[in-house]
Parts: structure tokens; C-alpha cells; sequence
């Protein structure tokens, strides 16, 4: 019963650190300005990794970039979800075929949801993240856990 509380509690005051690094954080700030306004959803922007539930990957992730963003993302405390924005964060983008853009993010962490479009829209943002507090409240196992990915075989 207790841990019903605390999923119940988790699900329902999620705080997000933000990995911008393209334009879909634009679309993040449209978000969370006055006419969307997500911290009526009850979500929260903290600066450090150390206290965030879930974090945000926006737009295109280079291959010098990468160790850092698996840093942020070691530094979170379990459980730790991730919510992937964009055709550049799922694909590359149209910035597929370069030598320097870590192609698909997902394969080095995980995305438990990915929100398509090239930026999407708000709308489509808050879908995601209230699909993110629909898998924190049903305690479903995140996709951290479940699947393989390639972050222990980088060195930083």
C-alpha cells in the first residue's frame, strides 16, 4: 500500500532535467510558458541530474557530446526515465549521414518515450509526458532495465 503511495506521489510531481541541444527546446519553453503551462501537469525543471525523475533529450546529439549526456544520465537516481524529442534525438535528423551526430540516440540510453515530429509540436510534448507519468503510476519497468544498450561499452 505504501509503495502505491510513493509511485502515486512520483507519478504526479515528475522533475525533468533538460538536455537541450537543438531546436525542439524551443518547443520545451512554448511548453512551459503560460498557455500550455506544465507545472499545472505538476511537472518541474531541476538544474542537477542528481534530483531529476526524468530527463529530456531535444534535438541533435553529437559524438563529442554524448559522454556528457551519459554522465547526466548516470547521475540519476534510479528509477530514471527518458523522453526523446524530435526526428534528431530518434534518427539523426537530417543530419543522418554525418561523420560527427550519434545517428540514434536510444541505442546508448534508452528512451522509455519518443515524441515524433521535426520540432513537435506542444501539443505532442505534453502527450509524451503525460504517457511518461501513465508508465511511472502503473509501475511498469523502465526501458533502462529491460533493454541492452551500447553506454557501458563508451568511455568518457
Amino acid at each position: 500500500m505504501i509503495l502505491k503511495f510513493f509511485d502515486w506521489c512520483r507519478a504526479n510531481s515528475p522533475w525533468s532535467v533538460h538536455f537541450c541541444s537543438g531546436c525542439c527546446s524551443l518547443e520545451m519553453l512554448a511548453l512551459k510558458g503560460p498557455r500550455f503551462d506544465w507545472e499545472r501537469y505538476g511537472f518541474l525543471t531541476v538544474p542537477s541530474p542528481r534530483q531529476a525523475d526524468f530527463l529530456v533529450i531535444t534535438g541533435l546529439v553529437s559524438k563529442k557530446i554524448l559522454p556528457a549526456l551519459l554522465r547526466v544520465y548516470q547521475q540519476m537516481p534510479e528509477p530514471r526515465y527518458v523522453i526523446g524529442l524530435g526526428a534528431c534525438a530518434g534518427g539523426g535528423g537530417p543530419y543522418w549521414d554525418s561523420d560527427f551526430v550519434a545517428v540514434d540516440v536510444s541505442q546508448y540510453v534508452p528512451f522509455d518515450v519518443f515524441v515524433a515530429g521535426c520540432p513537435p509540436s506542444p501539443e505532442a510534448i505534453l502527450e509524451g509526458l503525460l504517457t511518461l507519468k501513465e508508465i511511472i503510476l502503473k509501475d511498469k519497468e523502465n526501458l533502462a532495465k529491460k533493454s541492452k544498450n551500447k553506454m557501458e561499452s563508451m568511455r568518457y
